[in-house]
């Protein structure tokens, strides 16, 4: 009888550690690794939101060599699509976000708004129109009486350069907000010897101010003559209560021009903008490889996004824009017919050219009549004072 023999293994078993992470516990290390130091989220916030980078640029550029538009998530794509503008259209500012009409009272001609700074001034009227227009109106509502049409009247201040614009609050922003990220970037390098997100910081802002330093910004914000004799009509059409009447008086900047939003063409800005894409570029490679202390750069981003959220949303007065202007008059009436009445009698050619506007569809004709008989006054009286 033949006894097998013991087989003896010649391979071993491999032993599971007792260290070794559970697979249940791999997804809780990962979102504990990625919140203690967040790896590659800082490339990537770079890349979104560069329309409000264009609109923060569009509301501080060309009022001199500094722009203070803080660094913040969105630049990257800012640049690229910067850098398609200009080679295509040779555009930088974006197009009006707020609708309106610009009205030459003399030829009744009326211009459909392109210019950012115009539209602007229509949005923020509630803001900055004045004590004297906020009074008026608040009589009406005071005593139960609907306003139809407010025909606010200003003159170009000639005390002031048209196209010069003043500092306010969100000016000095960029500054405040510039400090305060270059202060969070030096703690780490203060306190663990890591200097490399202050470097980050130094290098974003640098790039920051030089993309907003374009010629070409002051060109396309004030395309239009100046010191103009022209008095236009800003509105934001029919069914609307404000009207704003700007009396050029030789001082001012031409609106119907501006209106018109016509093209700069200056061929050095592609060279600017294609190098300025290429930095950028450059930075989010570099912000990428950084893996310790990536809460310190996160930060200086908020604070930058924080910024230019505000710039792009804060009201600002006309003369934040280079359009200084002085307050005249006000004309309040509860019916659009008498207000515009009101103010033919007292500036001539205005309250004709704004009935097109407001009464597209025809007049009665009693009252084309009227207006034909005030037209006629008007020419009458004109050529008498030539």
């Amino acid at each position: 009888m033949i006894i097998p023999r013991s087989i003896t293994p010649t391979t071993k078993m491999p032993q599971i550690s007792s260290t070794a992470t559970p697979p249940g516990d791999y997804p809780l290390q990962a979102f504990r690794s990625q919140w203690t130091q967040p790896n590659d989220i800082m490339s990537l916030l770079l890349i979104l939101g560069g329309d409000v980078i264009q609109r923060a640029l569009a509301q501080l550029a060309g009022g001199g060599l500094i722009t203070p538009v803080a660094f913040s998530f969105g630049w990257v794509t800012y640049s690229i699509s910067a850098l398609l503008a200009v080679v295509g259209e040779n555009k930088l500012l974006p197009v009006s976000d707020c609708s309106g009409q610009v009205v030459n009272v003399r030829s009744r001609y009326t211009r459909q708004n392109s210019s950012w700074i115009l539209g602007r001034l229509m949005r923020d009227f509630s803001y900055w129109r004045g004590r004297e227009v906020r009074e008026a109106e608040g009589g009406m509502v005071a005593r139960g009486e609907r306003i139809a049409l407010c025909v606010a009247v200003y003159e170009a201040d000639p005390k002031k350069v048209a196209g010069v614009p003043d500092r306010d609050w969100v000016w000095y922003s960029g500054l405040v907000c510039a400090i305060l990220q270059l202060a969070v970037s030096t703690i780490p390098w203060i306190l663990l010897e890591d200097w490399s997100v202050f470097f980050t910081t130094a290098c974003g802002i640098c790039l920051a101010l030089g993309s907003g330093a374009f010629p070409q910004w002051r060109e396309e914000r004030w395309a239009c003559r100046r010191r103009t004799k022209k008095t236009a009509v800003l509105t934001r059409g029919n069914g609307h209560k404000d009207c704003i009447v700007i009396i050029g008086g030789g001082v001012g900047l031409d609106l119907e021009d501006l209106a018109g939003g016509r093209g700069v063409d200056l061929p050095h800005t592609r060279y600017w903008a294609s190098f300025m894409a290429a930095l950028w570029i450059a930075l989010l490679i570099a912000v990428s490889g950084l893996k310790n202390n990536t809460w310190f750069l996160l930060a200086v981003g908020v604070l930058g996004m924080i910024q230019n959220i505000t710039v792009c949303g804060a009201p600002r007065n006309p003369s934040a824009f280079g359009i200084h202007l002085r307050f005249k008059e006000v004309i309040v009436e509860k019916k659009v017919m008498e207000a515009l009445k009101t103010t033919e009698s007292k500036y001539p050619y205005v309250g004709r050219a704004l009935v097109d506007v407001f009464f597209p569809g025809g007049l009665r004709p009693d009252e084309e009549a009227y207006w034909k008989e005030v037209h006629d006054s008007a020419r009458a009286k004109d050529s008498e004072e030539k």
